[in-house]
Order: structure tokens, then sequence, then C-alpha cells
């Protein structure tokens, strides 16, 4: 498959199944920003709620003070914290950003390379084991990420039966059980844009993560 560094894929994606999730069908300019609206709408529709970490309540407390020190200040940045300065209400695409600059920055490092799409561009035409890199060191990225981010995290129980089913994590009773649940939703939509098997992905997954 054939990628520029300023466009992800010249592959049309319209035709392809991927459940009704309209967002993997569009084409994006950057690998980056795919990572981010993937992020906002998985994280969206699978967290009914969040409690934020201190690092990252230090974080968006920074940013807005950036934001209100800047010469074009925004007003309405959809982040609102309470008296012990600790996030009551969040933007879905502001968690989404900080996923995706944290992707970006941990994969570009990981690579020590200064493109994710070429990065991309070598996982989609290389080989089996490049495919199974990139699964294990996203999972990695996306986990420490999410963690980052989140002290806690509830969601539907129902919602949290069937994803465990499907991820084969029936008997994961762990703290960090829904978590990982977030992130294999993330890291799915991200396989199945590039064309990464489903099935490789939870092979990849059982034997070097589950074990």
């Amino acid at each position: 498959m054939a990628m520029s560094d300023e466009h992800y894929s010249d592959k049309d994606y319209s035709g392809m199944d991927y459940n009704n999730k309209s967002y993997l069908n569009k084409r994006y300019k950057t690998f980056s920003e795919l990572v981010y609206v993937v992020s906002t709408k998985e994280l969206q529709y699978f967290i009914t709620k969040g409690e934020f970490t201190s690092f990252f309540n230090y974080k968006m407390k920074k940013k807005l003070t950036e934001i209100g020190d800047s010469k074009n200040k925004i007003l309405d940045v959809g982040l609102f914290f309470n008296t012990d300065g600790e996030i009551t209400l969040i933007d879905a695409e502001i968690v989404g950003r900080f996923i995706e600059q944290s992707y970006e920055l941990k994969m570009l490092e990981y690579y020590k390379n200064t493109s994710l799409n070429k990065i991309i561009r070598e996982v989609v035409n290389g080989s089996e084991k490049a495919k199974g890199d990139f699964i294990l060191i996203s999972y990695s990225i996306l986990y420490s990420t999410l963690m980052e981010l989140y002290k806690t995290i509830s969601c539907n129980i129902q919602n949290a039966i069937i994803y465990k089913k499907q991820y084969e994590l029936e008997d994961y009773n762990k703290e960090d059980c829904t978590i990982i649940l977030a992130v294999l939703l993330i890291l799915e939509d991200l396989c199945k844009y590039i064309g990464v098997d489903r099935n490789k992905m939870m092979n990849e997954i059982k034997e070097n993560i589950y074990k």
C-alpha cells in the first residue's frame, strides 16, 4: 500500500465494513488525526464516568493558564475544575488530543523516526513481525497513556460483559480491566484502518500481553 508523508493512504476505504463506524470510512491526512478521532469516539461511547489523575489535572490546569495568558484567549475550552483543582467536566475532544499527542510522541521515540506516517507505511508494507511489533507497541503506548489520564473509569456493565467476551477477558478481574478494554477498542480500530487482521491483533495480545 503506497503512502506519502503528507497523506495516510491513497486507498479508498469507503466500501469496507467497519461495523457502522463511519469515522473509519473517512480519509485522514495523518495517522495521528486518526488516533485522535478513534480515541475521542471510542472513549466517549465506552466510558460513563472517569476520575482523572493528579498528573492530568496538573497538565490541564497548566494548559488553561497558558490559554489565559495568550493574546488570543479562547474562552470556551470545554474544561472545568472544582475548588480542589480536580477536573469536573471536560470535552471529549481534549482527551482525544492528549492521547493523539502522547501516541505520536512515544511512537517517534520508539521507532527513532521523524514521521508517524512513514512508520505506519512501513508497518503496512512490512512483514508479519512488523505488524506484530506495531500491535504490541501501540498497546503499550495506549495503556500507559490511559493510565496517565485516568485514576478510575466506569462503563456500562452490559458493555463490559460484551467486550470482555469479545476480547477473551472473561476471567480477568483486576482493577485495570476497564482500561484494557478501552485500549483494545482503540487499537482494534487502528488495526482495521491499516488492514491489520483482527485475528493477528488478538493472537499477538494473547501471546504477549495476557499470558
